[in-house]
């Protein structure tokens, strides 16, 4: 074997070995950044917003009225679409339209919007700015319209799926803010201050980004908007949290978003959503959570095949979080899978994301010629100048590694752990935490401010010292005691997330879970159980007559009854049960893995306990009774909602039936 065979041999596997380290090294700098993320607060207490003029907003002057005297013409011709099925079919009635229409300027920029549309479903995103492009010419020869603004904001959409860099889609976005604003049309408006959000995600710009979702969620508020309205908004705010390491904020966001989606069944952004909530999860390497979201995905493609692009989107999200599980064959399984399907999708950019860490899994299974034409791949695709640092230093490296330029392979690597330090330090920047809560930026400033006083006296102590041997000790000591605060400091921060964490899951009076808790853990169980095809079930009992509890021996005895009601439930339920109180006298327990015989006896066990109990308050001696209704999931049950309805309707039946029993449904 020669002496260059063996220099690669060495060099590959330093290369992939410094390779772990950068990915580990990512995924522990955005796992921490958790650990000091402020609670999420949409409200900018100081955003520049007249209120009273949101209010007013329909007595706007005439002068800048938008006109609607287009829209009978326009609206048949919308109608008259409803007829067809495919997008070829409505493109060519559009176009024929054109021909025949005698149409007024702003029906003229709407048709053309409409064009538009359906170019972009028929992948032609070319011809699609194209169109966008003659709407906005011929609507900015009449007064400011709606139209106009859509077809700037519907316009910029297409160069995001082009690009994915702000550079490019974000001008449309201020122009078409600049529009809203002075029209009176609140869902234009709300819809431009959301789309011009994503471009405010940076830490430099946060508060701009926060401001103009506040102003977005004022409008909506004063003028009903629907729910998939709303959701952009959320949806917006999450992805500005997720662009500053906030993942765990970012996560609620979206859920929130995916939740107003779900009540207009909206698949669409339903599945956006979880693709947002999986790459959440994998940032805070919370893996359980990704995987559930993943298997969403999937089924969400199955049962949908009319969106082509599901499956490569399943595919990539499962690619990428096995790949910073280190899971590298599965990974390289499902990224192959995604770049299969590749043209199924107008994102370019996640086709190329996809190439990237196919290269970067194939690296490190030392398929060395299958990384190099994958990382070939990404670096001539759209997504190579959008990408994360993480992933473009790193197929850079590779690149160079192709060549056997191990020097220069080398220092790519370590400028891209420098970038993910630069990261993980701007995830803590205080004015990203002052917009996100005003305690917690004071804390941080506090913080930061003693560690800059140390630096600066171990800065002046170090200039003062000649003596080589003195500087050394000292260096010793100074950093000894940095690592002691910083230790201290990240220790009471893990212990006030763990303490508001606890609080914010625990019901005030009980002690046991609150309702959030109770329904949040309970959706996980359910999911879990459906997946795995087992046994779940669920009890609710609440106690009898309570009113009359009240009513005779006043509130505080009755909210003892419910303190020691409380107690005597946790002796009948194991760990990883869940009881929680989800009303004024109402408890709801979930059991994983437990079929209806053994909810029963559970339930008729506590039953039995409170009956025979007489329970002694300061002077008071009170016995009471409790009604209970179990229910198991079967094959009609699709969420753990319609679980506990069903409960709910067992405990209805307990009540008309005398109480003090146990009904199952």
């Amino acid at each position: 074997m020669s002496v260059s065979h063996c220099c690669n041999n060495a060099f590959r596997l330093l290369f992939i070995n410094f390779l772990m380290i950068c990915t580990l090294y990512s995924i522990v700098s955005f796992a921490n950044a958790d650990m000091v993320e402020p609670l999420p607060n949409l409200v900018v207490q100081d955003v520049a917003i007249n209120s009273v003029a949101i209010k007013n907003m329909a007595v706007k002057s005439e002068a800048v009225k938008n006109t609607d005297s287009y829209k009978p013409l326009i609206g048949k011709i919308k109608l008259d679409l409803k007829q067809f099925d495919h997008a070829q079919d409505k493109l060519d009635y559009l176009q024929q339209q054109q021909l025949l229409a005698r149409l007024s300027k702003l029906e003229q920029a709407e048709l053309w919007n409409l064009i538009a549309i359906e170019q972009e479903a028929l992948d032609q995103l070319n011809k699609a700015i194209l169109s966008y492009t003659e709407a906005i010419n011929i609507a900015e020869t009449e007064p400011i319209s709606d139209i106009l603004v859509i077809s700037y904001i519907e316009r910029s959409f297409i160069k995001y799926l082009q690009s994915n860099d702000t550079s490019q889609y974000c001008p449309d976005r201020d122009i078409a803010l600049d529009l809203a604003r002075q029209i009176d049309s609140p869902k234009v408006l709300a819809k431009a201050l959301t789309q011009s959000a994503f471009c405010y995600a940076d830490t430099n710009v946060f508060e701009k980004g926060l401001q103009r979702l506040e102003e977005a969620l004022i409008i909506a508020k004063h003028n009903d908007f629907t729910p998939n309205k709303l959701a952009m908004i959320y949806n917006s705010t999450g992805a500005i949290y997720r662009s500053n390491g906030l993942h765990k904020y970012a996560y609620e966001y979206f859920n929130e978003a995916y939740k107003l989606w779900g009540t207009v069944n909206d698949i669409k952004d339903m599945f956006n959503m979880q693709h947002n909530m999986a790459g959440s999860s994998a940032n805070m390497s919370d893996w359980d959570a990704a995987q559930v979201h993943i298997s969403i995905l999937f089924e969400l493609a199955k049962q949908n095949p009319n969106f082509k692009d599901f499956m490569f989107f399943a595919e990539f999200n499962a690619g990428k979080v096995n790949f910073f599980q280190q899971k590298y064959d599965v990974a390289i399984d499902h990224l192959t899978a995604a770049t299969r399907l590749q043209n199924t999708t107008n994102e370019k950019f996640f086709v190329g994301t996809a190439y990237g860490f196919l290269a970067l899994s194939y690296m490190q299974q030392q398929q060395t010629e299958l990384a190099f034409e994958a990382a070939s791949q990404f670096l001539h695709s759209a997504a190579f100048e959008s990408s994360s640092p993480f992933l473009k230093t790193s197929i850079l490296a590779l690149e160079k590694f192709s060549t056997q330029d191990y020097l220069e392979s080398f220092n790519v690597l370590l400028s891209s752990v420098n970038h993910e330090r630069e990261t993980y330090a701007s995830a803590m920047d205080k004015d990203v935490i002052y917009s996100s809560l005003e305690h917690s930026a004071k804390v941080s400033e506090y913080e930061i401010q003693i560690l800059e006083n140390q630096l600066s006296i171990n800065i002046l102590n170090l200039k003062s010292e000649t003596d080589k041997q003195r500087i050394s000790k000292l260096s010793l000591i100074v950093t000894s005691l940095i690592i002691a605060v910083l230790l201290v400091i990240t220790a009471f921060l893990i212990q006030s997330r763990r303490f508001f964490k606890r609080r914010s899951q625990t019901d005030y009076l009980t002690g046991i879970a609150n309702r959030r808790y109770t329904m949040e853990q309970g959706d996980i169980i359910f999911a879990a159980a459906k997946k795995k095809n087992q046994s779940c079930a669920v009890i609710i009992f609440d106690i009898d007559k309570f009113k009359r509890i009240n009513d005779t021996y006043g509130h505080s005895i009755g909210d003892l009854a419910i303190k020691y009601t409380a107690r005597k439930a946790k002796n009948w339920v194991k760990k990883s049960d869940i009881l929680g109180r989800i009303g004024g006298e109402e408890f709801l327990v979930i059991l994983p893995k437990t079929d209806l015989d053994t909810a029963l006896d559970i339930a008729e066990r506590l039953r039995e306990s409170i009956e025979q109990q007489t329970f002694q308050f300061d002077d008071v001696n009170i016995q009471f009774t409790i009604s209970l209704g179990v229910a198991v999931i079967d094959s009609d049950s699709s969420s753990l909602d319609q679980l506990v309805q069903k409960a709910d309707n067992a405990l209805y039946k307990a009540k008309n039936n005398g109480r003090n029993q146990v009904v199952s449904i």
